[in-house]
């Protein structure tokens, strides 16, 4: 029998709380700009994905982490492009944006925390296939249909939704459970760069496509 996955990605606390020197990075670059995506974040973000975990986790469907980060304390394990971006936050601000993985903040912020029987990939990459076993562990479980959430929308929700349709899944990416620090970028990637590998739903629309079967006599 066909199962569908929720994969989350990236719902780190250093990618979702602005203390942390991702937040620094961007508002250095674009001062403002980002106040949009800590305030979808709470408001559109992580509710919608709260949903679709006790959803998923109701009807006892997989369920999916991944968290960014390097394995070594200097993140030297990165590819080119992460390294680049530490490397420009070490001279703009005198510390890395990514963190290793080993670091509390590089865990899914508490609203969202994986449960018993989840799964936490832990990635070096932006996509998964390069880095971690998530197409197979889902192939595994007979899992053809994937729902992908997170952060962020123009990087890795984009690469996690082009690389599993690669795969051959088949791809939803649920545009009121994603966000990008740029509203533009955000816009640009559902608009743009997603809908070739994957269909655009919201939370709702996943919900509402699976319905429940009846509760038990007495619940």
């Amino acid at each position: 029998m066909s199962r569908t996955a929720l994969v989350v990605v990236d719902m780190q606390e250093y990618f979702c709380r602005p203390g942390h020197a991702v937040a620094r990075f961007i508002e250095l670059s674009a001062p403002g700009a980002a106040d949009w995506y800590w305030q979808r974040l709470t408001t559109t973000v992580v509710p919608a994905i709260a949903r679709l975990l006790a959803d998923f986790r109701s009807r006892a469907e997989p369920v999916v982490f991944t968290e960014f980060g390097s394995r070594t304390p200097d993140g030297s394990d990165l590819p080119g492009w992460a390294r680049r971006h530490n490397e420009m936050a070490m001279s703009a601000l005198g510390e890395r944006i990514y963190l290793p993985l080993s670091d509390p903040a590089a865990r899914v912020i508490p609203e969202l925390a994986p449960a018993a029987g989840d799964v936490v990939a832990q990635k070096a990459t932006s996509g998964p296939l390069a880095g971690t076993d998530i197409a197979a562990t889902l192939r595994a479980a007979g899992v053809e249909s994937v729902v992908v959430t997170g952060v962020v929308t123009d990087v890795c929700v984009t690469g996690m939704a082009r690389e599993l349709a690669d795969s051959d899944f088949d791809v939803r990416v649920v545009a009121d459970a994603c966000a990008a620090p740029l509203r533009e970028s955000h816009e640009w990637a559902l608009r743009v760069a997603i809908p070739t590998f994957a269909t655009i739903v919201t939370a709702a629309d996943v919900i509402a496509a699976r319905p429940h079967s009846a509760a038990p006599a007495g619940l």
